[in-house]
């Protein structure tokens, strides 16, 4: 895209389209000197993989609602007159037989090339967003990003006295909220026994996982946006927690926020309990994931099981399109 002419040397229009396996994100940000001041953002549920996940293919009613959002994206990229663009793709992408299909139409529609990350790199930029926000953190700490496709888990370090956060271990997993949908066909509402049909699979594909809280005994679990998001705002009720947020750095990026376990813990009963029409009656819940939140709160459930009864859970509100971001500031 051509640079905007209106624009300064020091100061920078950035976007980053996050083309999820549920969710489509973009976020627009003026960017100097490190620093991003916020001039935009959409989310757009799609469901790429709504459906698709046993063939390996995008059905064509995801297509097209793919297709739609990164037209919108586009004309938003327009009308903000956008200096730079990055758009990356996730698990969907990588796994779909027309992923290649999808993204050459995206390209034709839009002009943009999508980069379709490996779960490697999924776990890579996810860390390098998240980590903005922790630097306050003490502890070894355990970064878990719920996907639609996949889960990315991260075992991080922050460096006394250095600022930065060291990666001991990372790895990316075939079992996202949207997958086990496909995959489990799952009774609405799920209830214990249908939590329980889960466990099994989760014990053997996650079992690297374990292996590695194990080795590193991380105290602190933290969420990458998305579904935790959803989760900070049950647990407050519905009410707006920002007033609270602190900052990490003279940045001024967001330091994570505690979520209550105890009431976290309750919140899994209710979910599992309840079937979606009450789901989307709780305060704070987000409309586009109250269909899969049972899941989400599954997977937090099985993780937390396998660290400290005293784990603190924290929410970030950066993930892998931040991390992106930060690539394209060089921080």
């Amino acid at each position: 895209m051509e640079l905007n002419p209106n624009s300064f040397e020091s100061s920078r229009r950035i976007a980053v389209v996050d083309c999820g396996s549920n969710t489509f994100s973009m976020r627009i940000v003026d960017a100097s000197e490190g620093i991003w001041e916020e001039q935009f953002l959409m989310r757009h549920a799609v469901f790429l993989g709504q459906g698709g996940f046993k063939q390996a293919a995008i059905l064509p009613d995801r297509f097209a609602k793919g297709i739609d959002t990164l037209r919108i994206m586009g004309q938003a990229a327009v009308n903000y007159s956008v200096d730079e663009i990055r758009v990356v793709a996730t698990s969907v992408l990588r796994d779909a037989s027309n992923g290649k299909e999808f993204c050459s139409k995206a390209e034709e529609m839009t002009g943009w090339k999508i980069e379709v990350l490996s779960g490697d790199e999924e776990a890579h930029w996810i860390h390098k967003g998240v980590s903005l926000t922790t630097g306050l953190l003490p502890e070894r700490h355990l970064v878990m990003d719920i996907g639609g496709g996949s889960l990315e888990f991260i075992v991080a370090e922050n460096k006394n006295g250095t600022g930065r956060s060291e990666v001991l271990w990372k790895k990316s997993f075939d079992a996202g909220v949207a997958r086990l949908d496909d995959f489990g066909n799952p009774e609405d509402p799920l209830g214990q026994p249908g939590a329980d049909r889960f466990q099994p699979f989760l014990e053997y594909t996650l079992a690297p996982l374990k292996v590695a809280l194990e080795k590193f005994k991380p105290v602190v679990l933290v969420g990458s946006s998305g579904s935790f998001d959803t989760f900070l705002d049950m647990v407050n009720g519905g009410a707006d927690p920002l007033h609270s947020v602190s900052v990490c750095s003279e940045l001024g990026h967001p330091h994570v926020q505690e979520i209550d376990r105890k009431t976290l813990d309750e919140l899994h009963g209710l979910l599992i309990a309840s079937d979606l029409q009450n789901r989307l009656l709780m305060p704070g819940m987000a409309p586009l994931r109250a269909r899969m939140l049972p899941l989400a709160s599954l997977l937090i459930q099985h993780v937390l099981s396998w660290m400290p009864e005293n784990t603190t859970v924290m929410r970030s509100a950066y993930a892998l399109r931040e991390g992106v971001l930060r690539d394209a500031l060089d921080l």
